[in-house]
């Protein structure tokens, strides 16, 4: 008999990083909402330093890196997501369709957790439903 996959230890960097494992909702909507700030006080950088070529060239670049870790952490909170009600992960390739990646976001968002436990292991919450 094969032994059990270990499961990983719950850490900002595995749920933002991390493609293996589950969340339940509440860690996918924290997941994602966290992100947003993260935007807003980078655009009012790039705001504030509009008359500095060098500032202006900083903030943009901070803009570029903050675009590739947020599709990054999206896609692997979306995955562990799918996990979490027994879907397959490479769904999370519809998150690269425009106007079909907000419905994706959202319906990860109000799906219930597996109740069982899967191939990925026990629910993350007992009552996540």
């Amino acid at each position: 008999m094969a032994e059990p996959e270990e499961l990983p230890k719950p850490t900002i960097g595995w749920a933002l990083f991390g493609f293996s494992g589950r969340i339940a909702r509440q860690s996918y909507i924290l997941g994602v909402v966290l992100m947003l700030p993260l935007f807003g006080i980078v655009i009012a950088q790039i705001l504030q330093v509009q008359d500095n070529e060098a500032g202006t060239v900083f903030w943009g670049l901070m803009f570029i890196g903050l675009c590739v870790m947020s599709t990054w952490s999206l896609v692997a909170l979306s995955v562990k997501r799918l996990n979490d009600i027994n879907r397959p992960g490479w769904l999370a390739l519809v998150l690269f369709i425009p106007w079909l990646n907000a419905l994706a976001v959202m319906a990860l968002m109000a799906a219930p957790s597996w109740p069982q436990t899967n191939r990925h292991g026990p629910p993350p919450f007992p009552d996540s439903n």
